[in-house]
């Protein structure tokens, strides 16, 4: 009974205070320019059609686009869910990606995410299509970037990136780096 009254007191104060904060800020999030950087080694399933056989296979690709809303817990740091969309070029083939994931940022500069540098751990999962073949694959990364303010509502967002594809049944491990100019809104 005590253990259920300290969960049920705890649940209230996390949310009051998340209410608290989402009163501070709300934020959509437009990737509007992506450049992307993939390689994996050994490959094989869905990566062999993309690179006629090769070994080594390496993608490039630009017009990376995403969406993604942050939801802020605090002053430095926000849950932000993403949508992705790619599709990259490699050995004659081109791969489409759509992703769903989250990041959380953390901003060093304590503003309510709206201007600074921040450093966001993030995870996705992707599904993967090309050559006529299709698979699907969970990544983990990071993302460092910098918010410059344009105005009181909104912000240039500059971005680095580094994910890891897991091996998995239908694809072996990747490792991508990319790089994003977006544009942040703020709602409240």
């Amino acid at each position: 009974m005590t253990r259920r009254l300290v969960s049920v007191l705890v649940a209230l104060a996390l949310g009051t205070s998340v209410g608290a904060a989402q009163e501070k800020a709300t934020e959509l999030t437009a990737g509007v320019i992506g450049l992307s950087y993939t390689t994996c080694s050994g490959c094989d399933g869905i990566f062999i059609a993309s690179t006629g056989g090769a070994e080594n296979g390496v993608f490039s690709g630009l017009g990376g686009g995403s969406i993604g809303v942050g939801f802020y817990l605090s002053p430095g740091l926000s849950i932000e869910p993403t949508v992705s969309f790619s599709t990259l070029s490699g050995g004659g083939e081109t791969l489409t990606i759509f992703g769903i994931g989250a990041a959380v940022p953390v901003y060093f500069a304590k503003g309510w995410g709206r201007k600074g540098p921040y450093l966001a751990p993030r995870f996705t999962y992707n599904s993967i299509s090309g050559g006529g073949s299709s698979a699907t694959q969970f990544s983990a990364g990071a993302a460092i970037g910098t918010k410059v303010p344009l105005n009181d509502m909104a912000a240039l967002r500059l971005q680095a990136n580094f994910d890891y594809g897991f091996e998995s049944s239908d694809v072996v491990s990747t490792t991508a780096f990319g790089a994003l100019i977006g544009l942040s809104v703020f709602l409240k």
